[in-house]
């Protein structure tokens, strides 16, 4: 694979480093050596782990990530603090033939000092956070919602060029307009997630994995299990995650007697998912915003059943019945028939824990994803 002419990769991190976007940036940075003769990582507060990397150059600010608990003020004092921060660092080391990669929209004195040099910019979209709710105050979150969504429409504006994973993904977000400037690439999936237990060997009946906040629709599920739990529906249901509904999901199982039907687990080792997803019938995906989560297509790598919400770039991957299964909305009633109606269907769950295996192993593998992001790269 040849490199991309003696230019180098710049990425830009904004916020925090959890672990979807060290996922994502892990991907990135093996897709980049095989494309880059060097990679510089710019990130906020001290180098993490995964930046203790030989062949790449991470340059940190040093200021620590500003805590979501710190008051409001003082946290906008931070993150222009982070944001000069990073500009400094970006014009000492960026070159005019450099590419450079957004991961975080909210960067405009970072995207500002890039344009400054006149090198490209690009911002990968691996799903674009506009549903996340901050206070139980409907009115707030109504004028936060209109804000998010106006700054990040803005920023896109001013990038010379947005990767999405999945062209759903446009439509779902209303990105239209940037047609021109929109291109496509996905990330691969590693080869330890593979099938590796049958469907009629797997214990777990029914599952939920990931983060544990309003917009992934943890609520909703909880409340489908209740309903599973009032028709008498003997099945084991285990969640896996951490966020900021835990406690009110705790609550919930303790208030309405779920502990006998659903266990409450912590993220597992990264290491470990592929073996947790090979014991898992149906995994559930109630989503109200998404890209092309990991969760999704490490399930369907290990041939795990998904029924998730058509949102995102989900639609372009779960085709009812052969490769997955799509709900109609998040209403818990309907979740809750759509779990009794295919976990009574073994046979069709079966053939598609098979097919999601297939699709995954043929679409996702790292040489086809090196392919696109290699054809893509060439135009910038």
């Amino acid at each position: 694979m040849n490199r991309t002419s003696g230019r180098k990769l710049v990425i830009i991190i904004g916020g925090s480093l959890t672990t979807s976007r060290i996922a994502h940036l892990g991907k990135i940075l093996e897709i980049g050596e095989e494309l880059f003769s060097k990679i510089i990582i710019v990130h906020e507060g001290h180098s993490p782990l995964i930046l203790k990397y030989i062949k790449i150059q991470a340059i940190c600010t040093g200021v620590p990530n500003i805590e979501a608990k710190i008051p409001l003020p003082l946290r906008a004092i931070g993150y222009v603090i982070q944001e000069f921060k990073k500009c400094k660092k970006i014009l000492r080391r960026v070159e005019k033939k450099d590419i450079v990669l957004f991961l975080g929209i909210y960067q405009p004195i970072s995207l500002l000092s890039v344009k400054l040099r006149k090198c490209p910019s690009i911002i990968f979209g691996g799903g674009f956070d506009i549903t996340r709710f901050v206070t139980q105050n409907k009115f707030f979150n109504i004028i936060y919602f209109i804000f998010r969504w106006s700054f990040q429409i803005n920023m896109l504006k001013h990038f010379d060029k947005i990767i999405l994973e999945s062209p759903s993904v446009k439509d779902f977000y209303n990105l239209r307009k940037f047609d021109k400037k929109i291109l496509y690439a996905h990330l691969f999936i590693p080869n330890i997630f593979a099938l590796t237990v049958p469907f009629n060997k797997r214990d777990i009946d029914l599952a939920f994995m990931g983060v544990l906040s309003k917009e992934k629709g943890i609520i909703e599920f909880l409340k489908s299990c209740n309903i599973l739990k009032n028709k008498n529906v003997a099945i084991r249901v285990v969640i896996w995650g951490d966020g900021v509904l835990k406690d009110q999901v705790e609550q919930y199982i303790n208030k309405n007697n779920l502990s006998a039907l659903v266990q409450l687990k912590n993220f597992v080792d990264p290491y470990d998912v592929p073996k947790i997803l090979n014991k898992i019938k149906l995994l559930v995906i109630p989503s109200y915003s998404e890209g092309l989560p990991n969760t999704l297509l490490e399930a369907m790598a290990c041939g795990t059943p998904v029924l998730a919400t058509p949102v995102g770039g989900i639609p372009d991957l779960v085709k009812e019945g052969e490769t997955g299964f799509l709900l109609k909305s998040n209403n818990p009633e309907h979740i809750a028939e759509r779990i009794i109606e295919l976990l009574n269907k073994p046979d069709i769950l079966e053939k598609v824990s098979i097919n999601a295996y297939n699709y995954v192993r043929e679409n996702f593998s790292f040489e086809k994803t090196l392919e696109s992001w290699q054809r893509i790269l060439q135009e910038i």
